[in-house]
């Protein structure tokens, strides 16, 4: 090759590695898996029977640190926000009978779990519990048409960590995460403000702004996850609501009859 072709080529090549550094700036998803190796370690350590989908066979999956098979796994089970002793109507807030849904509302969408290390050869827990706080929203009547008002968020969705978790901690990176029935990885480039979360369906980047509040201690470790979710209009009969997020939670709501709103939260399924 000539002397002049080569150097136009190797010019070419050189542009075309700037603009791809320019135009391409890595997004922060990456993910540095855990050694299986350690990773059995730490499932002894901790006397579990898994500690994410890997260690469990095919057509099972690790929930709360058990392999469960998928076919049991009912992540579109719904509850009613209505009780016996109180039913939903016009003029109630929506979360008048049900501030709060739980593990024990919904099992496998709002499933306890617990990270952990191993520090000089003692193992520590980082136990997390989810749960959903519903809105205050009315529920109106406006020219025979019934809605629920869109001036709060429908719920808020909160991941709870009973001890600081430090998500710049590479022992923390690359375990998992169990959010609203999916199983999502820490990515490794993941700190305290910024928390990078990959599953096989979705990437989803948390951030202390907008509708997501990051919680943390006084040593700077996370304590707290919360995200509101809003709709940017009422909510109209038959007319559902799906989280933007992780596209996981369906908010439903009907008039049965004239007297009773029928108010469901449930897995989008």
């Amino acid at each position: 090759m000539k002397k002049g072709v080569l150097s136009g080529v190797l010019l070419a090549v050189a542009v075309v590695v700037i603009l791809t550094v320019l135009f391409f700036p890595k997004t922060g998803f990456a993910v540095k898996p855990i050694d299986a190796t350690h990773l059995e370690e730490l499932r002894l350590k901790a006397e579990v029977g898994c500690l994410q989908n890997s260690q469990c066979s095919e057509g099972s999956e690790c929930v709360n640190n058990v392999c469960v098979n998928k076919n049991e796994i009912d992540i579109c089970k719904e509850v009613s926000l209505s009780t016996t002793v109180k039913r939903l109507q016009t003029g109630d807030s929506i979360n008048s009978a049900k501030k709060t849904l739980s593990e024990s509302d919904l099992h496998y969408l709002l499933t306890d779990g617990k990270l952990f290390e191993i520090i000089n050869d003692k193992l520590i827990e980082y136990p997390y519990s989810p749960s959903l706080l519903i809105g205050t929203s009315k529920i109106e009547k406006e020219n025979n048409d019934y809605l629920i008002e869109n001036n709060e968020p429908v719920y808020i969705y909160r991941l709870f960590f009973f001890r600081g978790v430090d998500f710049s901690n590479k022992n923390i990176q690359g375990q998992a995460l169990r959010i609203l029935g999916q199983e999502y990885i820490i990515g490794s480039n993941s700190d305290n403000s910024n928390i990078y979360l990959v599953s096989t369906e979705r990437n989803v980047l948390l951030q202390d702004k907008d509708n997501i509040k990051i919680i943390q201690d006084e040593k700077g470790d996370v304590i707290r996850i919360e995200i509101a979710f809003f709709s940017f209009s009422n909510i109209m009969v038959s007319n559902d609501f799906t989280d933007s997020t992780f596209n996981a939670i369906k908010f439903s709501f009907d008039y049965a009859d004239d007297n009773f709103a029928d108010v469901r939260v449930g897995g989008s399924c």
